[in-house]
Formats: C-alpha cells, sequence, structure tokens
C-alpha cells in the first residue's frame, strides 16, 4: 500500500510540474520581442521598457520582469525615455505620430509625420515634423515629452552636434547643452511696423547670454518697444510698466511725426534689478524728424532699453534713454 501511495504521489508531482511548464510556454507564446525590423526597436540606452509584438501583429510594451504595461493594440511604438514611447494608431497616412508614457496615458496628441532622434545614438534632442497649410513645420523635443521651444520652425537640420534651425528670416545655430539650447550663431528680424529690429550676434557674445528662448523674448520685447514709439504711439500696459519708470518710458510725444528707418540690437548685457534678472539692449537706431524749416533731417543714435523680468515672469520695460537726444539737451 506505502508503495502505491507513493506511486500515486510521484505521478501527481509530474502532472502538476507538467501542466506548469505548458501554462507558462503558452503565455510566452503570445509575446515575442520585437526585432529591428518592425521600425520600432527601443532607443539605445533604455531598457527599463521592453517593446513585444503580440500574436496580432501589433505592438504593445513590458516590464523586464513580464508585466505588461501596454496592450499590443499599436502599429508603431519606439522608446523614446524610460517613461516616454513614441506611438501611431496605424498604418494609415491619416494616422500621425503621438507620445504616450508607460502607462498608456496620452501625452502628445498624434499630429506629426515623423518623430525621430536629431542623433542616430538617442540622445535628449527628438525632431518631430508636422504639416500645416501645404508647409512642413518641426518641434523640438526633450526624451521625456516636453519641448526645447514653443517655437515651430520651418528649417532643422542637426549636423556633428549643432543645431541649424529658421523661421522665415529668424535663424540661429544652438548646441544642445544641460538640457537647453546654447546658441553660437544668431539672427532674428522682428517687426516694427514696415521695418524690422534685427538682431545678428556672434558666439563670442552669445556665450554671456542666457539661452536661447530669453533672447528671443528680448528682441520680441524691444521690437513692441520701439513699435510703440514710432508706429501706434500706444503706450505699453501699464503692467508692464512699473510707477518709478513711467517717467522714462512713457516718451511717445519725443517721437512724433518721426519715422523709423532701421534699428539693429547690437549689444545685450545682463544684470538683475531688485533681485530679478534684468537685461540691458543697446539698439542702434535710425531715423527720420522734422525739422524746423519743414524738412526731414536723419537722425542716428543708441537707443538704451532695460528690460526686467518680473516675479510672474512677464518682461517688463525698466528704463528707457536716447543718447542723441540726451546729448542735444532733450530737444
Amino acid at each position: 500500500m506505502n508503495r502505491r501511495l507513493r506511486l500515486l504521489v510521484i505521478i501527481l508531482l509530474a502532472a502538476v510540474l507538467f501542466l506548469s511548464a505548458a501554462i507558462i510556454s503558452f503565455r510566452l507564446s503570445g509575446s515575442q520581442p520585437m526585432t529591428e525590423n518592425t521600425g520600432a526597436a527601443p532607443s539605445a540606452g533604455h531598457s527599463a521598457v521592453i517593446l513585444f509584438e503580440g500574436s496580432n501583429g501589433m505592438k504593445g510594451a513590458r516590464t523586464a520582469n513580464g508585466r505588461v504595461l501596454i496592450e499590443p493594440t499599436w502599429y508603431y511604438l519606439r522608446t523614446m525615455s524610460d517613461s516616454v514611447l513614441i506611438a501611431r494608431r496605424g498604418s494609415d497616412k491619416t494616422d500621425h505620430y503621438g507620445l504616450i508614457a508607460t502607462n498608456g496615458e496620452l501625452l502628445v496628441p498624434f499630429l506629426y509625420r515623423s518623430f525621430y532622434p536629431a542623433d542616430s545614438a538617442g540622445g535628449d534632442l527628438w525632431l518631430a515634423s508636422f504639416e500645416e497649410d501645404g508647409k512642413l513645420y518641426y518641434h523640438l523635443y526633450h526624451a521625456d515629452g516636453t519641448r526645447w521651444t514653443d517655437a515651430a520652425w520651418d528649417e532643422c537640420e542637426y549636423e556633428d552636434g549643432v543645431l541649424s534651425i529658421g523661421s522665415g528670416a529668424n535663424k540661429w545655430k544652438a548646441v544642445p547643452e544641460n538640457g537647453q539650447l546654447r546658441p553660437v550663431q544668431w539672427h532674428t528680424e522682428m517687426p516694427v511696423g514696415l521695418h524690422q529690429l534685427v538682431t545678428d550676434l556672434d558666439e563670442a557674445h552669445l556665450r554671456r547670454l542666457p539661452p536661447a528662448d530669453v533672447i528671443m523674448q528680448l528682441s520680441e520685447t524691444a521690437a513692441n518697444y520701439l513699435t510703440y514709439l514710432f508706429v501706434t504711439k500706444t503706450p505699453p500696459d501699464s503692467s508692464l510698466i512699473s510707477a518709478e519708470s513711467t517717467a522714462s518710458v512713457r516718451v511717445e510725444y519725443r517721437y512724433n511725426s518721426c519715422r523709423l528707418i532701421s534699428a539693429d540690437i547690437s549689444r545685450i548685457g545682463t544684470g538683475t534689478t531688485e533681485g530679478l534678472p534684468s537685461y540691458i539692449l543697446q539698439m542702434q537706431v535710425r531715423y527720420q524728424r522734422p525739422a524746423d524749416d519743414g524738412t526731414l533731417s536723419l537722425v542716428d543714435t543708441a537707443m538704451i532699453l532695460r528690460i526686467t523680468q518680473n516675479s510672474a515672469g512677464a518682461y517688463t520695460y525698466s528704463e528707457f534713454s536716447d543718447l542723441q537726444y540726451n546729448a542735444a539737451g532733450g530737444v
């Protein structure tokens, strides 16, 4: 009897082991790792998320221990970082690329015709192209799914570690560095009525300046001020001028009937005003003003505009001076 019991126990144990092996084999058969020719291989350096192809031919994501994060319902998946994936629902031309989190949450809508790393090795700079009114534009993304800048660029090229981007007449080159774009060449043209405020800065000057998005905002803020002086005569919003700065900044009366010819930002200095970031812009300005005999005289001057970023992040006008006007005794 004891021998029969032992034999029965052995048979039962063998059956349990056989069933366990069959279950494991069945689970693995529905989740085969993706190969590179699927166009959705994970980027170098990211191993926390493993992409797989389900039995339905669609793509999903799981952890290294096999826990499924995203069911295989996607036509295309690519690892952007440990927490962000590039995704595409289908193969139709109307199916575009977007970003999802590794829990399936939508991060960026499906707007893009292409989404790829600037460097073939991956990294933190990704280029996303989209079409608007028949024209191709680019957004720049970090690997965490956030943007480097809010701007859309109609020119975008990355070569030898340098990013060249442009939007209309605005063109600059920058090096991605510590999560920011460090400009090495800069040219922008901001509208001032029918004219432009031009900013041309070389690498030596740019190295002393804040990130590119701040320089762009300073150029735009200065152009708005010149538009007020020479075009609209409508003063900036009162929230952008402190009470103690009003007399210095509200000087549109000096430029009645004056006509702007050209304006260039030649220098940008950095500092602080009451502990807040402050910038001094020197602009070389040429304009015409009425003379006493009814003719127009040509004036070449340097205008100094101090712009301070307040605690809310807005760029405000702190001080203005016209060196030629001051030298003439304010006449």
